[in-house]
Order: structure tokens, then sequence, then C-alpha cells
């Protein structure tokens, strides 16, 4: 550890005849007390690293000492002279005199410290050079764990790019009579008597593959169900509700100025099971990709508005909100939603890895090509059983929000 010393002076205008480096005793000294040291407000101390042997310490400190017991009393002297005309050289009168006194007095410093500085240049500028070297190495040292890292990173997005064409394997048309794919051909539960060699080489262990196409099936099927039960219990309560007169129907504003016509619906997720599936897939590269995290597109809302339309349709509206006049304000509006589209999100099907320091979209799956059915299949299942009219749906009880009703 090293100190670098400076006298913070814009008047002399050679920064090196007012800078000297010292070694203190012991590493951890927090300022390194230097001996004869400069008292002065404007001197500056700087920690550096500077590799060296107790030789080279030795005489280093040495030659600053002598600088210093020329330097420290030039230094004060200065000073001294330049605290004295400060205030004379505010008034016009005195103003030319106050500047040539401090001018006789810098001309002594450079001429008593100049000589002592000439000595100690050598000395300084070793200790420069060795700092310079030191940065040359570190700035080399990060140049080749750099390329290291961006070969390790090439290979394995290379290893990545190999996974995902073995994944989109089972969406490619087989060279077998019809053409379907494997997963049309699990979709109907069918298994060819033999596999193409070229896809028996792309995916490795086929049956293992077969096995994971064919439980990719099974989950879209249950997503499907599931978006099928969601959608019918909507419309079902819509139908039941037209057929009744719309009976409690309110005219909701909430945080948006827009008015709405319908009814509050709430719900209540505490019996989901845990999402157990949203991991990475247990054979998928991940070395590729910068620090992030998972995320899921399930929605999960605590209130929906089923929304009567003038034209007779029903639909469903939540509030939403985004930030304007460069985020000082922020506006509220109602996001609308069709009976099919809504059910749909409930029943989450993508997940995708975003990075920490960009939040970007690095990779996107299908959850259900990856989850395991044992998980998603019930996972989807309660889903499903979140929106029913027996006692989350009040509508069918037409109870409007006290705090939202127009």
């Amino acid at each position: 550890m090293a100190l670098k010393i400076s006298w913070l002076n814009h008047a002399i205008a050679d920064a090196g005849l007012v800078t000297l480096y010292w070694f203190p005793e012991e590493a951890d000294e927090a300022e390194g007390a230097v001996p004869g040291g400069l008292d002065s407000s404007r001197v500056s101390r700087t920690r550096l690293r500077v590799a060296s042997t107790q030789q080279e310490v030795t005489a280093w400190n040495a030659a600053a000492l002598a600088y210093l017991g020329e330097l420290a009393p030039a230094i004060a002297e200065l000073e001294r002279v330049e605290e004295r005309v400060r205030r004379w050289r505010r008034r016009l009168v005195s103003r030319r005199w106050a500047e040539a006194t401090y001018g006789r007095a810098k001309a002594a410093f450079l001429d008593r410290v100049e000589p002592a500085a000439a000595a100690y240049r050598p000395v300084r500028e070793a200790v420069e050079r060795r700092i310079a070297e030191q940065e040359a190495q570190r700035i080399e040292a990060g140049r080749r764990a750099y390329r290291e890292q961006e070969r390790r990173r090439s290979e394995a997005r290379a290893r990545f790019e190999e996974w995902e064409w073995r994944q989109a394997a089972a969406d490619r048309p087989l060279p077998l009579p019809g053409g379907s794919t494997p997963r049309e051909l699990a979709a109907r539960g069918e298994t060819p008597q033999a596999w193409p060699a070229e896809l028996r080489e792309t995916v490795g262990d086929i049956d293992a593959w077969w096995q994971r196409v064919r439980a990719s099936v099974r989950n879209e099927r249950a997503r499907e169900e599931a978006v099928r039960k969601v959608a019918g219990v909507i419309t079902a309560t819509a139908a039941a509700l037209e057929a009744a007169g719309r009976p409690g129907i309110s005219a909701v504003k909430d945080r948006p100025s827009e008015v709405r016509h319908g009814w509050w619906v709430y719900f209540t997720w505490s019996g989901l099971p845990d999402a157990t599936w949203l991991r990475t897939p247990p054979d998928m590269p991940m070395g590729h990709l910068y620090a992030g995290q998972w995320h899921d597109d399930s929605y999960q809302p605590s209130r929906i508005l089923l929304m009567w339309r003038p034209s007779g349709a029903y639909g469903l509206a939540g509030v939403t909100s985004e930030r304007i006049a460069n985020g000082l304000a922020t506006r509220h509006m109602w996001w609308e939603w069709e009976i099919e589209r809504f059910a749909q999100a409930l029943v989450p099907d993508g997940l995708v890895y975003r990075t920490t320091h960009t939040f970007e979209a690095a990779v996107r799956l299908r959850v259900t090509d990856h989850a395991d059915p044992a998980v998603f299949v019930p996972y989807a299942d309660a889903d499903a059983a979140q929106p029913r009219p027996s006692g989350r749906w009040r509508p069918v009880r037409a109870w409007p929000d006290p705090e939202d009703a127009a």
C-alpha cells in the first residue's frame, strides 16, 4: 500500500513539483503518517497498491523524506504570504502590490523547491512507471478474462441452440406417410413403429424424448379443458344475469374516469397447489444467460368486473395504470378482456427468463412443454375451479362494491 500525496495549488503549473509517494510501514495504516508531513489544508492523499520490494520502499521513502525537508517549509512560507495578501487583492489600490508580493514569494518557492524536485523526480517516475505497468497488466488480465468469458458464453449459446433444435423436433413434420409432426401423433395417441434416423440423431434417447412429447400434449389438453371450464362458467353466469334482467347491475367508475356497467367478481387463490413446475427445465443449458429470474404469465386478480356492454355482449375489465409526465403522475384506465382471452390468462402457459440488469426477455418457453403432468394437471384443474358461482362469483347474488359504485 502506498499514499500519493499532492499539494493542490492552481498557481503552481507543474504538478510534478508537489507530488510524492510514501509507503507506510504498516499496510493497514489509515493515512500512513508521514514524518515531516505537509501541514496544509490543500494536501490530498490517495491510496494506491504498488508492488515493491523492501529495498525499494526503503529507498523511495528516504527520497520522499529528503524532498519533504525542502517542500514542507517552502509550502508553509508561500501559504503564509498568500494568506497575508489575499484580502489586499480585492482592493483596487493595493491589488498590484499584493500580486507583486505573491509573485516574489512564488519565485522564491520555485527556486527553493525545483532542485529538490529534480532530485526526487527519478523516484517519482519509477513509482509512476510501476503503477502504469500494474494498470496495463490489470487491463490485459481483464481483457483475457473477458475473452475467456465470451468464449465460454459462445459455447454455451451453441449448446442452447442445439437444445432448442431438439425441442423443436416435436413440431417438425416427419418423413412418414401423412407428414404429421410428433406432437400431432401424440395427440392422436399414435406411436410410429420406427423413428427416422435423423430424428434419433437429433434427440438422442428417443424413448425419453417421446415421453416428454406425450407429457406436453397431456399438459396442453389439461390447460385447454381448464380454459374451456372457466369460459363456460363466465358465459353461463352472463347468460343467467341477462335472463334475470341484469339484477344488481352497478355503474362503476373506480379510479379510471370512464364508467363501466357490471358486477364485481372476487377471487380467492389460496387453494392452488405450489407451482413447483415453474423452474428451469432440467436439461436446458443456462451458461450463456446473464443473471436473471424466471417469470410466468399467470394472472390471478383479486377482483374483476363482469362488464355489460350496450351492445348486449359481456366481457371483463380490470383497473390498470401507467406512468405519465416523465413519471410524475399516474394515469388509470380500464383493461378490457374478452371472455375467452381472460380464461386463457387464468391458466398460465408462458415462461420467460428476464435478465436482472436489462429485464430483457432472453428465453421464452411454453410451460406445457416442460412441466411435469403430475403437477401441472392438478394445478390447471385447481385454476379452473376458482371462478365458480358458489361463494366466489358475487354477480349471482348482485352485490355491488360499496367503495366503487358511482
